[in-house]
């Protein structure tokens, strides 16, 4: 098993609710932040991500992380919509809310592990290619504070593919006289 992360590569549907450009900075975390004022709730962006570079024999699964806060106050908190859609923006149904809050800035929360794209059908390639993330802030506690995201990822558990044929011997005795073996 290896892991490849994407990163955010690309802003398919912007909302001026949302600073910046947000996939350039959801995609290096640091200082750089895109935010949506507490007034502004319901407004949603999609992000879609890079594709995969690694050379994939079949993927375990995707795990996205996220980390952000809430500018105000102490003791406030805002509540983000991650939801995983394919290069059509259609939905798989594979929504999750995270909190964030005044102490969350340089945490990374990660998501649910996915296993399947649909509840059976295991992720592929051109899946994992084609993702897409529709971010939407759903709630705060102080409407004049601002819902501040950082960073944003997706971890993709994968095995290389198997190269060569593998050997088979039935019976009888292998005699190996010079050349290099290996093994894995």
């Amino acid at each position: 098993m290896a892991i490849e992360t994407i990163l955010p590569d690309a802003t398919t549907t912007p909302n001026p609710a949302w600073s910046g450009a947000p996939h350039t900075l959801l995609s290096d975390q640091g200082s750089n932040i895109t935010t949506c004022a507490g007034s502004q709730l319901n407004k949603f962006i999609i992000v879609s991500f890079g594709n995969l570079t690694s050379d994939i024999g079949s993927i375990n699964s995707i795990t996205f992380s996220v980390a952000g806060n809430v500018s105000v106050v102490r003791g406030e908190s805002a509540v983000v919509a991650f939801d995983l859609l394919n290069s059509s923006d259609s939905s798989y149904s594979l929504s999750e809310n995270k909190t964030f809050d005044d102490t969350t800035f340089s945490t990374l929360q990660a998501g649910t592990t996915r296993t399947t794209s649909d509840g059976s059908t295991a992720w592929t390639e051109s899946d994992v290619n084609g993702l897409r993330m529709k971010i939407t802030a759903t709630s705060i506690t102080n409407s004049g504070g601002d819902i501040n995201l950082d960073f944003l990822k997706i971890d993709v558990d994968y095995n290389a593919p198997v190269t060569g044929a593998p050997i088979k011997l039935d019976s009888g005795l292998v005699k190996l006289t010079s050349g290099l073996i290996r093994i894995s």
